[in-house]
Parts: C-alpha cells; sequence; structure tokens
C-alpha cells in the first residue's frame, strides 16, 4: 500500500526529476523548432534574393548594365542580359555563403548576412550619364565600399555572438518577420543605390534601338511621357531623321526644347555612344562656339555645308520656333517633292493660309485636314477664355502642329 501511495503521489524528490525531465524536453523541442524554421529562413533568403536579384539586372536595371559593359567592354563584345544576371547572382549568393562561413550570422538577424550582395547590386548599377564617355560606376564607391565592407565584418562578428541566445526568446514567427523585415530594407536600399533615373533609362532605351538600327522601337520608347529630356527629344529626332519621318511624326512627341531640342547636350569628344559630336558627323556640319540652334540649321542649309538631312532639320527647326512664314519660304524654295507633302509640313502650310491671307505656297486643298481644322476651331471658341484652356485643348489636339504654336 505504501508503494502504492508513492507511485501514485510522489515525494517531492520525484517531482523535481520530472520537472527537470519535461524542461530539458521542452527546450529540445524548442531548439529543433528553431533548427528548423532556421532552415526555412535560410531557403525562402536564397530564393528571395535570388529572384530579386534576377529582375533587378535582367528587368528593371537591364540598360544600366548594358550601357557599363559597352563602355568597359568599347563595344567589342555583346551583352547578353538575362546570362549576365544569372552569373552575377550565381556568383553574389556565393559571396554571401563564404561571408557567412566566417560571421555565422543566425536567427533573428540571419537576413544580415545578405547584406554585402545586396550592396554589390546597388553599387554594379550606381551608374550615371559619365558612362556616355567611358566612366563606369561611380568613383566615390572605390574608397566607400571597402569601409562600408569592413565595417559590416567587425559588427557582424560582435551581433553573432548574441543573435543565437536572443533568438531562443523569441517566438518562430517573430524571427521569421525580422529577417523579412531585413530583407525587405535591404531590397529597397539597393533599388535607392542603383539609378532609378527614370529619363536616363529611357535615353539608354533609345540609343540602344539607334545603334540596332530598329527606328520604329525607338520611336515606341516613352511615347507616353509629358516630360521628356533634352537628350531623348534629340534622339527622338534622329531617330525620325534617320528613318525618313521627321515632318510626320515630330509633334506626336511633347517638344519643350524649341529648336534646341533637335541638338543633344555636348559631352566630351572620346563618348563611346551616340553623342552630340555623333549627330554632328551625321548632319555633316557642327556648330560654331555660342551659336544657337536655329542658326545652325539656317548656316548649314544656306552654305550648303550640312548633308540632305540639314533640310528637314532645319524645317524642323523652323517650325519649333514657329517661324512660320519663314518655314513657307524655305519651304517653296527647298522642297521640290509636292506629290507627298509630310503631314506636319502640311499642316504648317495650311495654317499659314489661313492666318496670311497672302501666302504664297503651294496649295494644300485637303478636305481631312479642312475637317480637322474645323473641329479645332469649334473646340477652341468652346473653350476661349476658360481656365486650364490649353491643357483641355491638347487633350484633343496636342498631337497637331495648331495646338503647338498656338498653345505652346
Amino acid at each position: 500500500q505504501e508503494g502504492m501511495a508513492e507511485a501514485l503521489h510522489p515525494g517531492p524528490f520525484g517531482s523535481g526529476i520530472e520537472k527537470s525531465e519535461k524542461l530539458k524536453m521542452n527546450n529540445d523541442n524548442r531548439n529543433i523548432s528553431h533548427r528548423r524554421t532556421a532552415r526555412i529562413i535560410t531557403v525562402a533568403s536564397g530564393l528571395l534574393f535570388t529572384a530579386f536579384s534576377f529582375v533587378y539586372l535582367a528587368f528593371f536595371q537591364k540598360d544600366v548594365l548594358e550601357a557599363l559593359h559597352y563602355s568597359l567592354a568599347q563595344g567589342k563584345t555583346v551583352y547578353a542580359p538575362w546570362i549576365s544576371a544569372v552569373v552575377i547572382t550565381a556568383v553574389l549568393l556565393l559571396l554571401r555563403w563564404g561571408i557567412n562561413s566566417v560571421i555565422r550570422l543566425q536567427g533573428f538577424l540571419a537576413a544580415l548576412s545578405y547584406f554585402p550582395s545586396f550592396l554589390l547590386l546597388g553599387v554594379l548599377t550606381d551608374v550615371g550619364h559619365g558612362v556616355y564617355h567611358g566612366e563606369g560606376i561611380s568613383s566615390v564607391w572605390m574608397w566607400l565600399l571597402p569601409v562600408i565592407l569592413v565595417l559590416y565584418v567587425l559588427i557582424g562578428c560582435l551581433l553573432a555572438r548574441v543573435s543565437g541566445s536572443l533568438t531562443l526568446k523569441v517566438s518562430e514567427v517573430g524571427v521569421a518577420n525580422s529577417n523579412f523585415l531585413i530583407l525587405l530594407m535591404l531590397c529597397l536600399t539597393t533599388v535607392c543605390i542603383g539609378n532609378t533615373n527614370v529619363h536616363f533609362h529611357h535615353e539608354l532605351q533609345v540609343e540602344e534601338a539607334l545603334r540596332k538600327q530598329d527606328y520604329v522601337k525607338a520611336l515606341k520608347v516613352a511615347e507616353k511621357t509629358m516630360d521628356p529630356s533634352r537628350n531623348l527629344t534629340a534622339l527622338r529626332a534622329y531617330a525620325m531623321s534617320r528613318e525618313g519621318t521627321m515632318g510626320e511624326h515630330l509633334f506626336r512627341y511633347p517638344q519643350l526644347y524649341g529648336a534646341a531640342g533637335l541638338l543633344m547636350g555636348t559631352f566630351d569628344a572620346e563618348a563611346l555612344r551616340l553623342n552630340a559630336d555623333s549627330l554632328y558627323v551625321y548632319l555633316g556640319a557642327s556648330p560654331k562656339l555660342g551659336e544657337s540652334a536655329m542658326n545652325f540649321f539656317q548656316r548649314i542649309c544656306e552654305e550648303e555645308s550640312g548633308n540632305y538631312t540639314t533640310m528637314d532639320y532645319y524645317l524642323s527647326a523652323l517650325l519649333l520656333e514657329r517661324k512660320l512664314e519663314r518655314f513657307v519660304e524655305v519651304f517653296d524654295e527647298l522642297y521640290t517633292v509636292r506629290d507627298s507633302i509630310p503631314y506636319y509640313y502640311r499642316q504648317a502650310l495650311f495654317l499659314d493660309k489661313k492666318l496670311h491671307v497672302s501666302s504664297v505656297s503651294s496649295d494644300t486643298t485637303d478636305v481631312a485636314m479642312e475637317e480637322l481644322w474645323e473641329k479645332y476651331q469649334q473646340k477652341r471658341q468652346e473653350l476661349a477664355g476658360q481656365r486650364g484652356e490649353g491643357n483641355r485643348m491638347r487633350r484633343e489636339f496636342g498631337d497637331t502642329y495648331w495646338w503647338y504654336y498656338q498653345y505652346k
């Protein structure tokens, strides 16, 4: 009976052993759970980094990396976006594995082991307009990158000592959330470091299409944007000229810079890619010091120092500067092919006839244009004097020379 009582009601000593065993079992189970969570986080973090790196390199920063490759290789090799993205991502994964094998970050700080890889992704895409004249990654990283990496290793070693013990006090959900939050912050940091200038990306896309002589593709880049850069505007004009459609397409796109928008900003002479000097070679002449774009086109046309392409540039420059009467005079003098007058030249001649009864330009009777003019005039009368008249007219007639001439 005493034995049965002792079995049913163990004393203090037996009770302590059971509690100790239960505590040990709970700790073992918790360690197993944390190790399982750590494995899941390691795999998930690797997959997330791989996906981000590939998309970032192969799509978001493809044009920047292509420009950097062209600059470093001087155009001697071909850039393959997808293959390069895979190779770079694999190298960065190996870098993470190598660094973490030394530092051994774990638990709720395990995702910090990807910091060097994310940092190098950002540095690799921190490329600006300097790439046009042979420069690569920003020179500030030559000293800043080693400093950051050294600090990371020192701080990482300190954090690794405490991360393991502190992780046991955090729930599995808390550990997972902490790592995913770190990964998110590293992704955002990478994007902030890399070049996110939309105008620069558009210029690179157009230039790449021009180098491949795909002028249709070049004109489709950012065709809906309302605030193109001057270089993008000049590259578009160049594509139209190459395609022979400057008079057909010029005012389909916003023209914010007048005649100056037909020429690119000046870059160094040793630029590797299409630049101002390349455009001057195409035109057959270059402007004198301090000479405006308008005077430049006028001079090379009158002196016949440029090539045949300069006529469209000169006529377009006159339209962009709203020199309508002078446009008509030059058109009558230089434009000999009258059976297929480009669309915007016809609009300009039509407008001149409406504004100047004594116009001497050739007959430009066009039923479709007459109907469009009637709609344009009717809409203009409806909106006359109202607030935002110009913007409201642009919604319907922003792709006409008439709108540009009267509202721009």
